[in-house]
Formats: C-alpha cells, structure tokens, sequence
C-alpha cells in the first residue's frame, strides 16, 4: 500500500540535493526534546508561538529559531534558541542530526536535531516570544486517530502531509512533518 506522503518525502528529497534552494534561504534549526524519565511515559517538548505578524505566528513547533551571524554553526544555534526560548541547556555534542526540511513560505532552511534527556525538566518561558510549552506523550502521536491528513502546495503541487489536533491546538506543517519522521525513527 503506497504511503500517503510518498510525493512529499520525493520533492524534499530533490529540495535536499538542490544547493540553490540551500544557499538562498535563511537557516534555522530546531530541537526535538524527548523526555525519558525513568518509569514515566515518554514525552515530546512542543511550544506555542506568540501572536505576530509574519508566517509562524501562533504556530506549534520545537524551541528554535533564525541562525543568527555571531552563531557558529547550526548546532550553536539550536543550543541558543532552546536556551532562549525555554530556559533549558543543551550540549551540542547530545544532539543528533535529522534530515534537513525547506520552509518554502518563509523561505527557512531548517536544520532539526532531536536529543533525548532522562530527567524531568525545569523551564524559563521567553513569555515575548512564547505562549506556552507542550509536553506530549510519544503514544499520542503513535496513536492511529491522532494523526490525519491535509493538502498543502509545495513547490507548486499540492501534496499530502500529516497533521496532528492535541488540546485542541493544531500541529502542521514542517512541524508536523518532522514529528511524523521523529515517531518512524523511534519505532
């Protein structure tokens, strides 16, 4: 049975290997935290946008942002939006890679990492830049219903991706889209 986002994962894998798209866009990188507590149910930290006017207001997402020119790398800049936004210190060496996904929107190459830590976490919400955090039992995400469908236009097409509802706050796009090859790699 063919993958309902078999046309997506082929258009990022060709955005992935285009070095024009790569160069021309602005980089960011974002943090997947999952929280492995002993005897607990596995979490995943999301975090709710404030309002603004540009093109993620409001939006879930991981804690990251914008590469700023003082960063070293990607990495560095996970490590200081995390930090930023939630108050929580990373170890760039503690993070692992994930492919690399292209924001066509807002015209954002975003570098997601994910990390996994094993102790209950304390935060520091930037409340200008935050509304709220999110921490989501894996098992959520794993759960059939959770998960449902919708059309975007990428590259011009309109292609399937995955959305998920949690406390009725909507979980889409690249956010989304990430999430949903985060909970494959954990299977």
């Amino acid at each position: 049975m063919k993958n309902p986002f078999d046309r997506l994962k082929e258009i990022q894998t060709h955005i992935r290997q285009n070095e024009l798209i790569r160069q021309s866009s602005k980089h960011a990188a974002v943090v997947a935290i999952i929280i492995q507590e002993p005897d607990q149910e596995t979490k995943i930290v999301l975090i709710k946008r404030n309002t603004y006017d540009g093109h993620h207001s409001a939006q879930m997402a991981f804690p990251g942002g914008k590469q700023d020119e003082t960063d070293l790398n990607l990495r560095h800049t996970a490590i200081r939006e995390v930090a930023e936004e939630i108050g929580i210190q990373l170890a760039e060496d503690d993070l692992t890679e994930l492919e690399p996904h292209w924001v066509e929107v807002s015209n954002f190459w975003i570098q997601p990492y994910y990390i996994i830590l094993n102790k209950n976490l304390s935060y520091q919400v930037n409340k200008r830049e935050i509304s709220r955090i999110f921490e989501i039992p894996v098992a959520f995400f794993k759960h059939p219903d959770a998960m449902d469908f919708h059309e975007l236009q990428y590259m011009n097409e309109a292609v399937i991706a995955p959305r998920f509802y949690y406390e009725s706050e909507e979980i889409w796009g690249a956010t989304a889209i990430m999430l949903y090859q985060l909970i494959q790699l954990l299977d």
